[in-house]
């Protein structure tokens, strides 16, 4: 018969959550440790062991990451604040760490802005943010355990959020992915041969001739997309 034990080891801990998420491993496990959210127990051998509180404590960090793209600053804040009560049968803990959490602004680097702040800032829900990342309208990185888009991607946002006042929303605009892979693979196949030149500058010319090409492109694609939409609105005179 197989004995219970009371723990589990990092490799099994793992193993338990890859399917619930699956970008989890041992040194994302690790990494929560250094930051001071969890404190496992050590074997004699020094080997990390989970006990119960443990499993249920990474489980509520990641959820909160996972589903609220919260910042590990404001989870531990949370955790480490005198009415927080870790419990399998809290159903409201997800919204108690929802409330209040921050005093002042968020820190970020300038080449990018945190999901929670662009949530909290834009007044944006959890689905729409969900349907931008399962439409591939943007991806989002994470960086020391928080989730962060880059700056230069916020006008795919606010384009998005106008386009929702006419019903668009993200799902509808997932299209658009298979015109810009094609529309990039046009200019890929006219740069590679400069940047396989050799030369010192051709990463420089590249980029140069890249910006030209995506602006002809624009234009072009506008003057198209105008002349079918004059087309239409004539047949209707």
């Amino acid at each position: 018969m197989k004995t219970k034990k009371n723990y589990l080891t990092i490799s099994e801990l793992v193993e338990k959550f890859k399917k619930f998420y699956p970008d989890i491993s041992a040194s994302k496990i690790r990494f929560l440790e250094s930051r001071g959210l969890i404190e496992p127990k050590r074997t004699a051998s020094r080997y990390r062991i989970f006990a119960k509180e443990d499993i249920l404590k990474i489980n509520f960090i990641l959820k909160m990451q996972k589903d609220y793209y919260l910042p590990l600053e404001a989870i531990k804040e949370k955790i480490n604040s005198i009415d927080f009560k870790l419990s399998t049968e809290d159903k409201d803990i997800i919204k108690q760490l929802k409330l209040d959490i921050y005093d002042s602004g968020i820190n970020y680097k300038s080449e990018y802005i945190s999901v929670y702040e662009l949530m909290q800032k834009h007044k944006l829900d959890q689905n729409f943010i969900n349907e931008l990342v399962e439409n591939n309208i943007v991806c989002f990185e994470e960086i020391d355990g928080q989730h962060f888009l880059r700056s230069s991607d916020m006008e795919i946002i606010k384009i998005v959020i106008e386009f929702a006042k006419f019903g668009v929303h993200s799902k509808h605009l997932k299209f658009f992915e298979n015109f810009s892979a094609r529309e990039s693979s046009f200019i890929q196949q006219i740069i590679f041969p400069i940047l396989m030149s050799g030369n010192s500058d051709s990463f420089k010319k590249a980029s140069e001739i890249i910006s030209e090409l995506e602006e002809l492109i624009s234009k072009f694609r506008s003057l198209m997309v105008k002349r079918e939409d004059r087309l239409f609105l004539e047949k209707y005179k």
